[in-house]
C-alpha cells in the first residue's frame, strides 16, 4: 500500500518542486534579501504610510487616511480585523510562505497544475502547462511594475474554475469547499476586475456544462451542481464580507459610480465611456498573444542601443534637441498609448491551441472558444466602439471598469487550457493516421495567420500617437528643426518594422520546432515522451526568454537602497515637517494633473490634497476636474482644504516651498450660507467663493441649516484631536453658528456629534462637511463607524466557522473512504 501511495504522490512532489526550483530560479535576487523596485508598490506604500503610524500608535488600521485627497476610506489600501482565520490563512498555506514575486509564479504553476488534474490531463503535461500559464509575460511584467493584487488574482483563477469543475463533475463536497475558500481569498484580495473576467469565465464554462447536461437529460444533476455552485460560492463571498461589503459600499460614491455633475458624459452610475475605453488594443493588436513585438513590445529600450536607427539619428542632432527629443523614443505604437510589455502567450502554446480548436472533439472546446472571442472583441475597446459601448451599458457592473486590454488575461488563460488539452489529445490517440488530416487543417490555421502578419508588416504605417503629437508640437519650428523631428520619428519606425519582422520570424520558427516534432511524432519517428518533454523544453524557453527582459535582475535592488530611494524626505518635505500644525499640502512639483493621478509620495510625509487611487471619491475627483486642475487660479478650493504649503519648483527647477497665508485651517464659522439647488451651480459657485466669510450648502439641506449665522470676533471653533476615525473640536460661541470643517464629506460612517448628541451632518462647499452649532461652549466629535465594516466583521467570522468545518468534514470523508477502501470487510 505505502508503495502504490507513494506512485500516486510521488509525481505531484516532483512538480511541486520544478514549480518552486523555477520560481526560486526566476527570482533569485530575493534570495540575496533584495526587493522589487515596483512603481505601483511604491505608489501603495505611500498611500499605505498613514495607516501603517497608526497601527504603530493604537494596534489597528483605521478606516479612513487623512495623508491622501484629503481624506477618504481605507477601505481599498489597508484593512484588518480581529478575526482569526482570515483567508489570507490559506493563501499563506498555498504559497508555502513563500516571498514574494516567487510566491507568485508558484502559486499560478500550481492552481494552473490542479485544473490540469481536474480534467485528467497526464501528469507532465500538467507541469507543462502550469509552467506556460505563470510565466506567460503578462505576468513578469505586472509583477514588475508592482500589480500584486493583479497577479495574486489571475494566479488564482485556474483553482476557481478547477473547483467549480470539481461540482459539475460529481465531486460535491471537496469542489463546495475549495469554491468557497477560492472564493473568499479572490475577494479578499480584491481586485474587482480580474474577479468579474473570471466570473466571465466561469458563466461561459457553466452554461457549456447546462448544455450538455440538457442533452443528456440529466436535470437532477444539472439543479444540484448549479445550485452547490451558488451556494459555495455565496458562502465564499460572505466569508469575505469585509472587503465585499466596504468595496459595495464605497463603489457607490467613487469615480466607478459615477459623477453627480450632469454635464460629464458618464454612462449611468458608472464610468464615462471615453474613460472607460483607455487602454484599448487595436483590431489586429490581440496577435501580440502570438507574436510579441508586432506593436513594438514596451515603451521601453527594445532595440539595442548601437543597433537603434532612432538612437543614432538622436545622435546626430544638437544636443539640446535631441534630449528634448528622447522622451520620444517609444517602441510601443499600439492602441493602448503605453505599455510595460506585450501579454506574450508564448508561440507554441497558441499554436497547441489553434491546434485544439481545430482537432478537439472536447466537451470544453466550443465554450472556451466563444469566451476568448468575446474577450478579444472586449479588448479592442473603443477600436470596436459600437459593439463595446452596447456592452459598458448592458452588462451589469462592467461600466465601473477601464483598460480593456486587461481582458486578455482571458484568452491568456483558456490558451494555456486549450494547449494542454490538445497535446494530451495527440499522446492518447493510439491511431495516428486520424491526427495527419488534422494536423495539415491546423498547419493552414496557423500558416493563414502569419501570412496575414507578414500583410500587416507590409501595410502598417508603424505611426503612434505620440509621433503625432511630436510633429503637431514642432509645427511651427524652423525647418531644420522640424527635419530633424521628421527624421527621427523616420528611423523609430524602421525600428519598429525591425522589431516586427524579428519577432514574426522568430515565432514561426519556433511554431515550426513544436510541429517537426509533432511531425515526428506523427510518423513514429519519437515517443510520446519524447514529445512532451521537447514540447514543454521549447514551450518554457519561448516564453521565459521575452520575460526576462522585463523583469530581471536589474528589477530589484537592496532594500535599504529601496527605502532610501523612495522614502526619504526632500529638503522641502523636511522644511514642512518642521511645522507639527494641523495642515495639508499640495505637490505641484510634476504639475497639477500629475498631483491627483500619478502621485502618491507626497502623502507619505503629508497630509496631502493630492496622491493616487483608482477609486478616489467621485465629489473629490469634481472638485479636481472642475476646480485643482486650475491651479493656480483655484484659491477658493485650495484656502478651505486647509492648504498650507505648496511644493513647486523655481526657474532653475529647484524645489521651492510656498506658503499659503490664506489657508482656512482646520474649521471655521461662517457669517453667511448660500444655497444653491444643483451639483452644477454648487461647483460654479465656488469658483468665486469667500470660503472665510459663506459657505455653500444645497438647497435641499437648508431645515438643517438653522439659527442665524453672523457672530463677533469672539467666536471660535479649534481642532482638539484628530485620530482618523474620531476628530474632536471645540467650540465657543455666543449665538448659533453654522461651521465648516475642513474634512471630507463621506455619509457612509461619519456620525457627529455635539456633547454626546448625534447631529446631522451637512454637505458643504461641494465636498466638505458644515454642522449647525448651538451658543454657548461645546465638545464636537467626528466618529467614523461604517455599518458595512462591522457587519462584515461579524458575517465573516460566522462563515469563515462554516468554512473552516466543510474543510475538516471534506478531510475526514476522504480519510475514511480511503480507510474503508484499504479494509473492504470493516
Amino acid at each position: 500500500m505505502n508503495n502504490k501511495f507513494l506512485s500516486r504522490v510521488l509525481p505531484h512532489f516532483i512538480a511541486v518542486i520544478i514549480f518552486l526550483v523555477v520560481a526560486t530560479f526566476y527570482c533569485r535576487p530575493v534570495l540575496d534579501g533584495k526587493v522589487l523596485q515596483q512603481a505601483d508598490n511604491v505608489q501603495w506604500k505611500a498611500m499605505a504610510q498613514n495607516s501603517f503610524e497608526f497601527k504603530e500608535k493604537y494596534g489597528r488600521y483605521p478606516l479612513w487616511t487623512n495623508n491622501l485627497f484629503s481624506g477618504m476610506p481605507t477601505y481599498q489600501i489597508c484593512l484588518d480585523s480581529d478575526i482569526i482565520i482570515t483567508p489570507n490563512w490559506f493563501y499563506n498555506i498555498f504559497t508555502l510562505f513563500l516571498p514574494k514575486p516567487i510566491s507568485f509564479f508558484f502559486l499560478a504553476c500550481i492552481c494552473f497544475y490542479f485544473l490540469t488534474q481536474i480534467v485528467r490531463i497526464n501528469l507532465y503535461i500538467g507541469i507543462i502547462g502550469g509552467l506556460a500559464y505563470a510565466y506567460a509575460t503578462y505576468n513578469p511584467i505586472i509583477i514588475a511594475v508592482g500589480h500584486d493584487t493583479k497577479m495574486q488574482s489571475i494566479a488564482l483563477m485556474p483553482a476557481f474554475i478547477a473547483s467549480l469543475m470539481l461540482i459539475y463533475e460529481k465531486k460535491y463536497l471537496w469542489g463546495a469547499t475549495l469554491t468557497a475558500i477560492i472564493t473568499a481569498l479572490l475577494l479578499a484580495i480584491n481586485h474587482v476586475q480580474i474577479i468579474y473576467y473570471l466570473l466571465m469565465i466561469a458563466l461561459f464554462m457553466t452554461v457549456g456544462y447546462v448544455v450538455y447536461w440538457v442533452r443528456q437529460r440529466d436535470f437532477r444533476r444539472l439543479t444540484i451542481s448549479i445550485s452547490i455552485a451558488v451556494l459555495a460560492g455565496i458562502l465564499g463571498t460572505l466569508s469575505s464580507a469585509i472587503s465585499l461589503f466596504t468595496t459595495y459600499e464605497s463603489s457607490k460614491t467613487s469615480i466607478r459610480g459615477g459623477s453627480q455633475l450632469q454635464s460629464k458624459t458618464a454612462t449611468k452610475g458608472g464610468l464615462s465611456a471615453a474613460y472607460a475605453f483607455d487602454y484599448s488594443m487595436y483590431i489586429t493588436e490581440p496577435f501580440v498573444m502570438l507574436v510579441p513585438k508586432i506593436y513594438g513590445g514596451s515603451d521601453g529600450l527594445e532595440v539595442d542601443e548601437d543597433r537603434s536607427k532612432a538612437i543614432e539619428q538622436l545622435r546626430q542632432m544638437p544636443p539640446q534637441l535631441a534630449q528634448q527629443l528622447q522622451y520620444n523614443l517609444r517602441f510601443y505604437w499600439g492602441g493602448i498609448g503605453g505599455t510595460a510589455g506585450p501579454p506574450y502567450v508564448g508561440a507554441i502554446i497558441c499554436f497547441l491551441a489553434l491546434f485544439g480548436f481545430v482537432a478537439l472533439a472536447d466537451k470544453h472546446k466550443w465554450w472556451i472558444l466563444a469566451t476568448c472571442i468575446l474577450a478579444v472583441i472586449m479588448s479592442w475597446g473603443s477600436y470596436f466602439e459600437s459593439f463595446n459601448t452596447i456592452l459598458l451599458h448592458v452588462l451589469p457592473v462592467y461600466n465601473k471598469f477601464r483598460a480593456p486590454s486587461m481582458i486578455i488575461v482571458i484568452p491568456t488563460f483558456l490558451f494555456c487550457v486549450m494547449a494542454v488539452l490538445a497535446l494530451q489529445m495527440i499522446v492518447n490517440t493510439k491511431v495516428k493516421t486520424t491526427l495527419w488530416l488534422k494536423y495539415k487543417k491546423s498547419l493552414l490555421f496557423s500558416g493563414s495567420i502569419f501570412l496575414a502578419l507578414l500583410l500587416l508588416y507590409f501595410n502598417a504605417d508603424f505611426t503612434a500617437d505620440s509621433d503625432r503629437q511630436l510633429l503637431s508640437r514642432f509645427s511651427s519650428a524652423s525647418d531644420q528643426v522640424r527635419d530633424y523631428a521628421l527624421g527621427f520619428i523616420a528611423a523609430l519606425k524602421e525600428d519598429r518594422k525591425v522589431l516586427f519582422f524579428g519577432s514574426l520570424v522568430r515565432s514561426l520558427l519556433f511554431v515550426a520546432a513544436a510541429a517537426l516534432l509533432m511531425l515526428l511524432y506523427l510518423k513514429n519517428r519519437i515517443k510520446g515522451p519524447y514529445l512532451m518533454a521537447g514540447i514543454g523544453l521549447l514551450a518554457f524557453i519561448d516564453v521565459i526568454a521575452i520575460d526576462v527582459k522585463y523583469l530581471n535582475k536589474d528589477n530589484y535592488q537592496d532594500a535599504s537602497d529601496y527605502q532610501h530611494a523612495n522614502f526619504t524626505p526632500s529638503a522641502a518635505d523636511q522644511q514642512i515637517l518642521q511645522d507639527k500644525g494641523s495642515y495639508r499640502v499640495f505637490d505641484v512639483r510634476e504639475g497639477a494633473h500629475s498631483a491627483f493621478n500619478t502621485s502618491a509620495l507626497s502623502g507619505y510625509f503629508h497630509r496631502s490634497i493630492g496622491g493616487y487611487h483608482p477609486a478616489k471619491l467621485s465629489i473629490y475627483q469634481d472638485l479636481i476636474e472642475h476646480q485643482l486642475y486650475n491651479y493656480p487660479n483655484c484659491s477658493p478650493a485650495i484656502n478651505m482644504l486647509n492648504t498650507k504649503y505648496i511644493i513647486g519648483k523655481d526657474s532653475l527647477g529647484k524645489d521651492v516651498v510656498i506658503t499659503n497665508q490664506h489657508a482656512l485651517g482646520d474649521a471655521w464659522f461662517v457669517n453667511s450660507v448660500l444655497f444653491e439647488s444643483t451639483a452644477e451651480t454648487v461647483m460654479n459657485a465656488l469658483s468665486n467663493l469667500n470660503a472665510r466669510d459663506t459657505a455653500i450648502v444645497f438647497t435641499k439641506d437648508k431645515q438643517l441649516v438653522t439659527g442665524p449665522s453672523t457672530g463677533n470676533s469672539s467666536d471660535a471653533i479649534q481642532l482638539v484631536e484628530n485620530r482618523n476615525d474620531e476628530i474632536t473640536y471645540r467650540s465657543n460661541a455666543a449665538s448659533p453658528r453654522f461651521a465648516v470643517f475642513s474634512e471630507i464629506f463621506y455619509e457612509k460612517g461619519w456620525k457627529a456629534y455635539i456633547d454626546n448628541k448625534e447631529v446631522p451632518i451637512v454637505r458643504t462647499n461641494y465636498v466638505l462637511r458644515g454642522l449647525a452649532v448651538p451658543a454657548g461652549q461645546h465638545s464636537i466629535r467626528f466618529l467614523f463607524r461604517p455599518a458595512s465594516y462591522y457587519t462584515g466583521v461579524k458575517v465573516a467570522k460566522v462563515a469563515g466557522i462554516i468554512i473552516i468545518m466543510l474543510f475538516f468534514v471534506s478531510v475526514f470523508l476522504t480519510y475514511r473512504r480511503s480507510a474503508q477502501k484499504k479494509s473492504p470487510n470493516l
